[in-house]
């Protein structure tokens, strides 16, 4: 079966990919109507879908046409719902009047492009499926040989059918509390996300869900839910507007804030990615449909589990030596890591973070011969070696800066903005990307380097060549660096978790969701950021005991139990770990390695049932071969010493046998009774490896 159709009979067209199904209509006028996503549909159905009037009673009041008949809501007329296009063209006119011009199906999608009826001026919509996800986006066409004004171009409309009642789902929070699983019921009006700091932020990720279920909490295991996402780093809004009706659109795309991009006769440009996924069997299946989506269509090496890694940072800071790197390197590799990186503070005049950012060359008092020696013996050691960067920012202290002034973002008549004693250089040049690639081609051409650790500390400010031109610059240097040394791999980080976006995600291998290393606030934050993203992009560190932002104190065990829920990474300072500790740290190593596979790339589900105050996650491997739960407690209260965790998603024939402790138990005891597991005393944490043995005998 086609991924996409043509229906000439009604001119319609019919995607279909993985559980869901997508049509849209040329209306007899020209007009390109939507008529359904969610559940799969068959092209017989198409003509019913057709038949079905959507205008419904309703005073002159009302938008029109409504927004959840159309494909793009674009500005102009009577159109009063959110709208997804806003141009002004070189006479001063603000409204479009789009009507189909021509239309393509290929092999996994559809492209139609819309021309507006008066102006030379085309909005071509772009379709994609990727298994159980439909990507969108839109290329905006200057034919004429007068300017247009983008004042508003979002990526596309997401109408969704009418339902009773609607509730969203996103992920909010702040730095050191990113990705908070946020829940409220929608009532009329609109409910937007965004950022405006020309990143994607902290307060909220590019990601929304909708459905129709319980204001409390999602359901995991039934009822429709569709979402939307955006693959964009900078500035981005989602918005759902609902009316009083029930009826229900989305947009998303680059925020229009200050946005007026210019678009120069003949030129066009193209919006980012949208991504839609459609689950009807609640959150559960929501969570393996993004998973699948960035393990199969956006994350590099998708097939590679990642390394355990050690970071220096907060065991020294800005004092970077050579001889305190290489003892922590020596005790890293003893606990089983395979990837050391030096983080900030190993370049040229970086004894705080008042100078030296843009100079990415090796301090020569610390490093006289440069890093290869430090690199070459943390490869004897059997690690690979990487370094911290923050290519996109440039401290005034700088030699960079003293020759390149105007090569940051400012305005000629104001003052400069400083955040985090940095400020962005201006990526929308080409002599400004060429100049960041050299950097960076040296650095990693002078020593065995095989992981950068990409940092951005700051908003953009003083976005004096717009909004848009900074982010694409930004994907072509990273574009450009991966090219050139293709085996070098990428961490995401902006303060944490500023930057953890499709956008990103398509050019680095995993991504740092936050600065706080405090293993209990960890839970949340890994518990929201794994509804949109897959464990095997989540880094979480191993820190000391009191956490460094939090002075929270945490037994080792929590704490390692915590970070092996994603990609596990050591942070402390191991100079300072006794023997007992670097003993069970080794151990913990040893036991994360016999499941990472099944924590990085299995099917991950949210165990309900327990305590309020018992935070439960499981693992299921591809195969169906093995099943990690962890269980964590802050504190256990009422005499409770046990919970009872009900695991989904196991083989009710089959029997699964305590590695630890090998008791054996059925896949449907577990599953309709539950796995009874042992949580006692303050911040307890429990790991149950279940390995599946053999079919179960029924007599």
């Amino acid at each position: 079966m086609p991924a996409a159709e043509h229906l000439p009979p009604h001119d319609a067209f019919l995607l279909r990919g993985d559980g869901f199904a997508y049509a849209l209509a040329v209306t007899p006028g020209g007009d390109l109507r939507h008529l359904h996503w969610g559940g799969p549909i068959a092209s017989d159905d198409l003509g019913a879908l057709l038949a079905d009037d959507p205008r419904e009673f309703g005073s002159n009041t009302w938008s029109s046409p409504r927004a959840h008949t159309e494909e793009l809501v674009a500005h102009g007329g009577r159109r009063l719902d959110e709208s997804a296009l806003a141009v002004e063209f070189a006479d001063g006119v603000r409204a479009l009047d789009l009507a189909v011009e021509s239309s393509a199906v290929s092999d996994d999608g559809l492209t139609v492009r819309l021309a507006d009826r008066h102006y030379p001026f085309a909005a071509e919509l772009h379709y994609r499926v990727r298994g159980g996800a439909l990507e969108r986006w839109t290329t905006l066409v200057n034919d004429g040989d007068a300017p247009v004004i983008l004042d508003r171009a979002y990526s596309a409309s997401w109408p969704l059918p009418w339902q009773p009642r609607w509730v969203a789902t996103w992920l909010a929070g702040a730095y050191a509390a990113e990705t908070q699983l946020t829940r409220r019921p929608l009532g009329p009006g609109r409910l937007v996300l965004e950022s405006r700091r020309g990143i994607p932020g902290h307060a909220a990720q590019p990601w929304l869900a909708l459905d129709a279920g319980d204001d409390a909490r999602p359901s995991d295991e039934t009822g429709a839910v569709w979402s939307v996402a955006l693959a964009w780093s900078g500035s981005w809004r989602l918005a759902a507007e609902l009316a009083a009706d029930g009826r229900l659109h989305v947009t998303a795309g680059v925020n229009d804030f200050d946005l007026r991009h210019p678009l120069a006769p003949g030129a066009s440009w193209t919006t980012p990615v949208t991504v839609g996924v459609y689950a009807g069997a609640g959150h559960d299946e929501l969570t393996d449909r993004w998973h699948a989506y960035e393990r199969e269509h956006v994350v590099p090496r998708p097939d590679t589990v990642r390394p355990v890694l050690y970071n220096s940072w907060e065991a020294t800071f800005f004092d970077v030596r050579p001889d305190s790197q290489l003892e922590l390197a020596r005790r890293a590799a003893a606990l089983g890591a395979e990837l050391f990186v030096v983080d900030d503070g190993w370049f040229a005049g970086r004894d705080d973070e008042s100078a030296g950012i843009g100079d990415w060359t090796p301090d020569r008092t610390a490093f006289p011969d440069g890093l290869k020696p430090l690199a070459d013996e943390v490869h004897a050691l059997g690690m690979r070696f990487g370094v911290w960067v923050e290519p996109e920012a440039v401290s005034p202290d700088s030699d960079l800066f003293r020759a390149h002034p105007d090569w940051i973002h400012q305005w000629p008549t104001r003052p400069r903005t400083l955040a985090r004693q940095t400020h962005l250089l201006a990526l929308s040049r080409a002599d400004v990307r060429t100049h960041v690639v050299e950097a960076l081609d040296a650095l990693l051409s002078s020593a065995p380097i095989d992981v950068l650790k990409w940092d951005l500390n700051r908003p953009l400010t003083e976005a004096s060549d717009g909004w848009i031109g900074p982010v694409e610059g930004l994907y072509e240097v990273l574009d450009r660096v991966r090219a050139l040394h293709p085996d070098v791999w990428i961490e995401s980080c902006a303060s944490g978790g500023g930057r953890a976006d499709l956008g990103i995600m398509a050019r680095t291998e995993w991504v740092w969701p936050s600065d706080n290393t405090d293993a209990l606030e960890r839970l949340a934050i890994q518990h929201g950021y794994a509804y949109a993203h897959s464990p095997h992009t989540m880094m979480a560190w191993v820190t000391d005991s009191p956490t460094y932002l939090t002075k929270r104190e945490l037994p080792l065990r929590f704490r390692f139990h915590s970070a092996m829920t994603g990609l596990l990474g050591i942070g402390g300072n191991l100079a300072h770990w006794s023997p007992e500790d670097l003993a069970a740290g080794a151990e913990y190593v040893a036991q994360y390695k016999r499941i990472r596979a099944t924590v990085q790339y299995g099917t991950m589900r949210r165990l309900s049932g327990a305590p309020d105050d018992v935070t439960a996650v499981s693992y299921r491997s591809p195969s169906g071969d093995q099943v990690a739960v962890f269980a964590f407690a802050p504190s256990v209260r009422h005499l409770r010493r046990t919970v009872l965790l009900r695991l989904r998603g196991l083989d009710p024939d089959a029997v699964y046998a305590d590695a630890a402790t090998g008791a054996h138990y059925s896949g449907a005891l577990l599953r309709h009774h539950g796995l009874r597991v042992a949580l006692t005393g303050d911040h307890a944490s429990e790991l149950v490896v279940l390995d599946r043995i053999r079919p179960r005998r029924h007599p």
